[in-house]
């Protein structure tokens, strides 16, 4: 029997994507496209609809029966006039958005549906309207303002990745405690939150229906990506008013897939901080020998 040809759009750093392929080769036949190795494949966009080769294989829009869209990464450019990367960026981010947003099979999850749930403004609006528990949040550049944050302990979150490339390579911006800024911020929006004290962190994994809830206990109050040493990790049962609310987001978003981040305080109060709809998961998977992966691709091949 033939296997069914799943896409997986990623980077060559994405080992979660290495994961999932070695894993079920045996199950589906994976074509895995780099996007910060561009220049390795050869994108063919027509009137009869879209193939990408590599030195291996060719795929094309009527052969691939789902796309995985992980965790692209745009190509090194330094060796290019740097007058010419922004459009070169731009090109790639078209070409590849489109196959994808234009594919009428199965994708999780499209770069259309990622750009707006990503969105922390998009989504704080959301939970304001549906009654979710959020901290006190501020979003915007009047310095003034920002920094009335201070009066009360307050954090500092990255708008968007948190993720800056410069002469020493990645860098990565995570959550912080707020101290007020001296600079100007017209043209670099801030996003802050009052600080609420924790008894523990929850990660809730969706996959369609599939919930993996897991508590996360952690040294760091403030967030614990910071240092995944020290973390104690538990599947717990949540409150089921809050997996409606999920439930409900994802339906609203489009979401097949979604990572779900609360806080629970002292009192149990949950308190929802943020949705990744493209979020990492293998950690939890291998800490747990959780079947996230599992479901994953059974939602690729249905």
């Amino acid at each position: 029997m033939e296997l069914k040809k799943i896409l997986i759009i990623t980077s060559s750093i994405d080992e979660t994507a290495s994961y999932i392929i070695r894993k079920y080769s045996d199950l589906v036949d994976f074509f895995r496209v780099n996007v910060d190795k561009f220049s390795e494949y050869r994108f063919c966009i027509g009137n009869d609809g879209w193939s990408i080769s590599d030195k291996y294989a060719t795929i094309n829009s009527e052969n691939i029966h789902s796309i995985y869209y992980r965790k692209p990464m745009l190509p090194d450019l330094r060796i290019y006039d740097p007058q010419y990367h922004l459009l070169i960026q731009r090109d790639i981010i078209s070409i590849i958005n489109g196959i994808v947003d234009s594919f009428h099979g199965k994708v999780i999850t499209k770069p259309s549906i990622l750009r707006k749930t990503e969105n922390k403004v998009y989504q704080m609006v959301y939970v304001s309207k549906h009654g979710w528990n959020i901290p006190e949040s501020y979003i915007g550049n009047d310095k003034q303002l920002s920094n009335k944050y201070t009066q009360s302990l307050s954090i500092i979150k990255p708008l968007t990745t948190g993720k800056t490339y410069g002469k020493n390579g990645w860098e990565l911006y995570q959550t912080n405690i707020f101290r007020g800024t001296e600079e100007d911020i017209d043209l670099t929006p801030v996003y802050l939150q009052h600080y609420i004290p924790k008894q523990y962190e929850v990660r809730i994994t969706i996959i369609a229906q599939e919930v993996y809830a897991v508590r996360i206990d952690t040294k760091n109050k403030i967030d614990w990506r910071l240092d995944y040493s020290n973390h104690k990790y538990t599947l717990i049962t949540c409150p089921e008013n809050i997996i409606r609310k999920c439930y409900q987001m994802m339906t609203d978003f489009n979401l097949i897939f979604g990572a779900f981040d609360f806080i629970v305080t002292p009192e149990n109060e949950w308190i929802f901080l943020e949705v990744n709809p493209n979020g990492q998961w293998l950690w939890l998977e291998q800490s747990l020998s959780l079947d996230i992966s599992k479901k994953i691709l059974d939602n690729l091949i249905s």
